[in-house]
């Protein structure tokens, strides 16, 4: 269905797999940006110009291949696929942007997981690219225009001023840099104040009943309460004697059940949060090692901020547990959360439950060398 159909990806490590997924032979890869910003046009509001990237270097210079790229779409079906993100969207775009008027129909597909499964439900919800989301372009070409704007422009000042060549601005990182340095100047400042300034007092009852001890902590907004000074925990007390009955007495006791959920689906910061914690690894170690489980087909997508997981994964996993487990397995659906840029879009998680060849043959390959440690 697919043999004749043109493929068009990032990464040049998934094409292989793409080509034995689809059974077409034109699957070719951008290899991430294939174009660069040359100028931005102020007075227009603040359009921004590209062109492909060019270079006397035969090995960066992406024109031949894009080129070649070009003219394999003409008169065929295009499904581009890249990345299901801002940045692959905005990368599809503009390969878009050269052939909408040369193939025969382009299609804008996401492959969540390269799986055979993964690739089936990305065609089946397949749109025309004129119909796909825009809005996502627009983000994309505002985060270029930003950084240009920011980042480039600030950061050559900065560097002038404090005489470092190794730190830069830019449109996240100095927002976040200016938040640390607040909080960081109200450390020092506490660290200033004295001993009895830096102290915070609290109140705590312990109550003696049928032989044993309780302890009662008065809390506030699901926080134990502290009063600044022990002058106002004094006068709190003083006000509650003041109020209270002459005994105290117990009415009823309750007993309930309480219950633990586990842990959340990853999303791509808690992915990194418990990589860095767990396997004592820096980010960027992390970020590789996911993208090859990725492009070996043994995760979904690994830029997220979702939560949810698909039904269909779910149900092969009830059936597996149910399986081990047939008393003790609960089913239990995952949603995107409330800021989640797209329900369509889920947490990242293993792709198969039974996928010891392929992880024998990633070990062999050294792709997992990062779970034999």
């Amino acid at each position: 269905m697919y043999k004749n159909c043109v493929f068009i990806i990032e990464n040049p490590n998934k094409i292989a797999k793409i080509k034995e997924l689809t059974g077409s032979s034109f699957v070719f890869a951008t290899g991430g940006y294939f174009v660069e910003l040359v100028n931005i046009e102020v007075g227009k509001e603040f359009n921004p110009i590209f062109e492909i990237k060019k270079s006397t270097d035969k090995k960066k210079d992406r024109s031949t291949h894009i080129n070649h790229m070009i003219n394999q779409c003409k008169d065929k079906v295009v499904y581009i696929a890249t990345d299901p993100d801002r940045e692959g969207y905005g990368i599809g775009y503009k390969f878009y942007e050269k052939i909408k008027n040369l193939a025969k129909t382009t299609y804008r597909t996401e492959f969540h997981e390269i799986t055979k499964s993964g690739v089936e439900k990305g065609l089946n919800n397949a749109v025309l690219f004129s119909q796909s989301n825009l809005n996502l372009y627009y983000s994309w070409l505002g985060r270029i225009v930003s950084d240009q704007f920011i980042g480039f422009t600030l950061t050559p000042y900065l560097r002038k001023n404090i005489k470092n060549f190794e730190v830069s601005a830019g449109r996240v990182q100095t927002p976040a840099l200016s938040i640390l340095v607040e909080l960081d100047r109200k450390i020092q400042a506490f660290e200033q104040k004295s001993i009895d300034e830096k102290l915070s007092y609290s109140i705590e009852a312990i109550i003696d009943a049928l032989g044993s001890q309780i302890s009662i902590t008065l809390v506030e907004e699901d926080k134990r309460k502290a009063f600044e000074t022990k002058e106002l925990a004094q006068n709190f007390l003083n006000d509650l004697k003041n109020n209270l009955n002459p005994l105290a007495f117990l009415d009823s006791i309750e007993q309930k059940d309480k219950e633990k959920a586990p842990p959340k689906p990853f999303t791509t910061s808690n992915l990194l949060k418990d990589g860095v914690r767990i396997l004592e690894m820096g980010v960027k170690q992390i970020q590789e090692h996911a993208q090859k489980l990725f492009e070996a087909g043994l995760i979904t997508y690994i830029r997220t901020d979702s939560e949810a997981l698909s039904k269909e994964y779910l149900q092969e996993h009830k059936a597996f547990f149910e399986g081990i487990y047939p008393s003790v397995y609960e089913y239990r659906e995952y949603r995107a959360g409330k800021n989640s840029q797209a329900e369509a879009h889920e947490a990242i998680r293993i792709n198969t439950l039974t996928a010891m060849k392929i992880l024998k043959k990633c070990v062999k390959n050294t792709i997992l060398q990062i779970l034999m440690i």
